[in-house]
């Protein structure tokens, strides 16, 4: 059950009918503001429609302007991130994308996890994960 009071955004977090398979992973990352400096973060789970990754202190401190709550529904926030999706980052397993921050969470004194949704990710780069998820289909 969905509590009532929660806007469409928490809605959308606690849903457990999301639109987009997900996988276990643990994969490097790089994450920070558009235009801004990037740090290494961890991606912990994977789908076509954005990721969750775990990062410290410093990497959240990067990525949220001082006037946004970095805990729970986070709303306006936008980052970049790159990943490879092969162990020897091979250039065309790289994925870069713009991404809205959907939820963050502490779980530790310096560590947090962070949820992300994709937002301008190309059709090659769609297609990459849904082949490295196993969701594509070679007709």
């Amino acid at each position: 059950m969905i509590p009532v009071n929660l806007n469409n955004e928490a809605r959308q977090h606690l849903r457990s009918d999301r639109q987009n398979f997900r996988v276990k992973v643990q994969i490097p990352c790089q994450v920070g503001p558009p235009g801004g400096e990037t740090s290494v973060a961890l991606i912990l789970d994977l789908s076509c429609g954005g990721v969750k990754f775990s990062c410290n202190q410093q990497v959240v401190n990067n990525l949220f302007p001082e006037d946004k709550a970095p805990l729970g529904v986070v709303l306006d926030v936008f980052i970049n991130m790159q990943f490879s999706l092969s162990e020897n980052d091979a250039p065309d397993s790289l994925i870069k994308t713009g991404a809205r921050v959907v939820h963050t969470e502490r779980l530790a004194q310096d560590l947090f996890q962070v949820g992300v949704q994709f937002i301008d990710l190309t059709q090659a780069a769609t297609e990459k994960l849904q082949i490295f998820i196993g969701e594509g289909r070679l007709d």
